[in-house]
């Protein structure tokens, strides 16, 4: 059994609770895996701790003109807190430390990063530490690129204080109307304890809690937030609902909650710990467990709210345990990463058409990386780029180029 831990072993017993929706269990038996096109995987990083390692958090492109990818590792770099750092083409390789974070104190305060960075209309760089800061609950910084200066906004404060909320795991967006306010989830803290829904000024806290989760409304939300085209806020919730199999959830500008559960027997998913993308009126997410083999699932809901409806279900060979978002690309097919199953059960790269998911790479460990948890993101010329959370030469996660 292998446990994939984003927490250091002195943490609370809530962050052990989380420890264990976001635990892969490895299974041991090892699926046939038929690759069905002749798509190609590249490493084009491999990390080694002082360049940063387990990297959960998918790479980004910069605006524009700015051709370079941008991402964070979870932990290694020279305090072993993680990293942010800078990929600059067309090799993009090796990486260039931009941040080392230094945890609950120093300049760069904050440890574990494990959402995607968000460059805001500014041009600057927000994230968030999953914990680090004053407090240990995690951090919103700001990262400005022409000079790498960093501020920390918030520093979280768990089930009171200032700034409530603890252990952001998804990225941050902009608001509808006011691009120098940002919205994001914490997976715990808030009055319940079980999460909130937050904004906060790009000029740094306090932070305006919106959403306090409360277990039947949703709980431990661990994806970032969409912005639908009908203006509201959706996302889901790893656990809550009235089967605790966690939500989707919608969420007006004024900060009015509905909440959508997945079935108590997880027929249409369950668990789910990835952000929601929108297409033809539907929004569609992938959860970790549940469908018909209890491997994970695909699913949508309509434009405005609804049950979860079953898309697809995982079955091993095309992948299994889902944590990132699908992305739509330019040839209008859905592509993704499971960050289990496969030929070696250590991920794969799928694609769904229709109903049906295709494994089309699937991960081996040392030759080209393993779990990996992140979203894929495309590039003018097609090609896509992701993250590998684990192997590499030195098992501590890669960067890699995916051409289908």
């Amino acid at each position: 059994m292998n446990k994939i831990n984003l927490y250091k072993p002195h943490q609370s017993k809530n962050r052990v609770l989380i420890l264990t929706s976001l635990t892969i269990l490895a299974s041991s038996l090892v699926l046939p895996f038929q690759q069905a096109f002749a798509a190609t995987l590249t490493t084009l990083v491999n990390f080694n701790g002082t360049n940063g390692s387990t990297p959960r958090a998918g790479v980004v492109k910069g605006a524009g003109t700015d051709n370079n990818l941008y991402g964070t590792t979870s932990a290694g770099g020279t305090s072993g807190n993680g990293t942010a750092f800078k990929l600059v083409p067309t090799a993009y390789n090796p990486p260039i430390t931009l941040i080392n974070f230094t945890g609950t104190s120093g300049t760069y305060k904050g440890t574990n990063p494990v959402a995607r960075l968000f460059q805001a209309a500014d041009g600057n760089f927000y994230g968030s530490t999953f914990t680090g800061g004053t407090s240990n609950l995690g951090t919103v910084f700001k990262l400005i690129l022409a000079n790498n200066n960093f501020t920390t906004l918030v520093n979280f404060t768990g089930t009171g204080g200032i700034n409530p909320g603890a252990n952001p795991a998804g990225r941050l967006i902009a608001d509808k109307t006011d691009p120098k306010i940002l919205w994001g989830t914490s997976s715990t803290g808030g009055v319940n304890n079980k999460g909130t829904v937050f904004k906060v000024p790009t000029s740094g806290g306090p932070l305006t809690t919106v959403v306090n989760f409360n277990g039947t409304n949703g709980a431990t939300p661990l994806a970032r937030l969409q912005l639908a085209t009908d203006g509201n806020y959706y996302a889901t919730t790893s656990t809550g609902g009235t089967g605790n199999k966690g939500v989707v959830f919608k969420v007006t500008q004024g900060g009015i909650l509905t909440s959508y559960s997945f079935s108590s027997n997880g027929a249409n998913g369950a668990n789910p710990q990835s952000g929601l993308i929108e297409s033809s009126g539907f929004l569609y997410g992938t959860a970790k467990l549940g469908g018909a083999n209890n491997k994970g699932a695909i699913f949508k809901v309509p434009l405005g709210g609804g049950t979860p409806v079953l898309v697809a279900s995982f079955n091993g060979t095309n992948g299994a345990n889902p944590t990132a978002a699908l992305i739509k690309a330019s040839n209008g097919n859905f592509y993704g990463t499971a960050s289990a199953g496969g030929a070696n059960n250590k991920g794969v790269i799928y694609q769904l058409t229709g109903g049906t998911i295709t494994g089309l790479i699937s991960f081996n460990g040392t030759n080209n990386g393993a779990t990996p948890e992140s979203t894929l993101i495309q590039l003018s010329n097609g090609d896509f780029y992701g993250t590998a959370s684990f192997g590499g030469t030195s098992d501590k996660g890669t960067v890699f180029k995916f051409v289908p």
